[in-house]
């Protein structure tokens, strides 16, 4: 009789002990788990009684039979975020009205057209003396002024001219007195929008005329 309370006892122990193996520990949601030697996606996922997809899934894990001893991974419960999921920057989507501004407020100089605006006169030289200048405006555009610019042979700016818009010719004076000496000199003219430049005329290179005054 003892021998039999013996057996029942070991056998009910032992029927314990093979039913909590089987019996998958159930942690806490959100837990982390730190891989063990000898651990494989496969036990730890019936330890915590997690699909291993799941776990790969909120590990990344490419490939379910590559992870190695020491690594943490994250164990996500039914229904969780996983943590790769809640550190992804979240993305707001906002709606942004654009407002179209018509060219000539937001540029003036981009609503120009520049076609035909080029240098006309002189092209052969000037005189020691007053010259005028002309020049074809643009095709299009509301232009407020021009401005005529005359530079040494040094590239150094000389005179500048000031026109309003509507006027394509202006006068100048190259007298050595007034622009240097040298009998090299180049010009060109800009076209302007409410003050920002929306054209430029071709660099025109020509001589001024030699007198006696200028010396050897």
């Amino acid at each position: 009789m003892r021998n039999l309370i013996r057996l029942l006892t070991l056998t009910l122990v032992l029927a314990s002990v093979l039913a909590w193996g089987m019996t998958p520990v159930r942690a806490e949601c959100g837990v982390y788990h730190t891989v063990q030697a000898g651990q494989n996606l496969f036990r730890i996922s019936l330890r915590y009684g997690v699909s291993m997809e799941a776990i790969a899934a909120a590990n990344g894990i490419a490939d379910v039979r590559r992870i190695y001893a020491g690594q943490t991974i994250y164990i996500p419960c039914s229904g969780s975020v996983s943590p790769a999921a809640s550190t992804t920057a979240t993305t707001v989507t906002t709606t942004v009205t654009t407002v179209v501004v018509p060219p000539t407020a937001a540029d003036p100089a981009s609503a120009v057209n520049c076609a035909g605006f080029r240098a006309t006169s002189p092209l052969d030289g000037f005189p020691n003396g007053e010259t005028t200048f002309y020049w074809d405006p643009p095709r299009s555009g509301d232009i407020t002024h021009y401005q005529v610019y005359v530079l040494n042979e040094n590239g150094q700016l000389v005179m500048g001219l000031d026109v309003p818009g509507g006027i394509t010719k202006t006068r100048g004076n190259m007298e050595l007195a007034v622009i240097g000496r040298g009998i090299n000199f180049s010009w060109y003219v800009v076209a302007l929008a409410n003050g920002v430049e929306a054209c430029r005329s071709q660099t025109v290179r020509l001589r001024r005329e030699w007198s006696d005054s200028m010396g050897s």
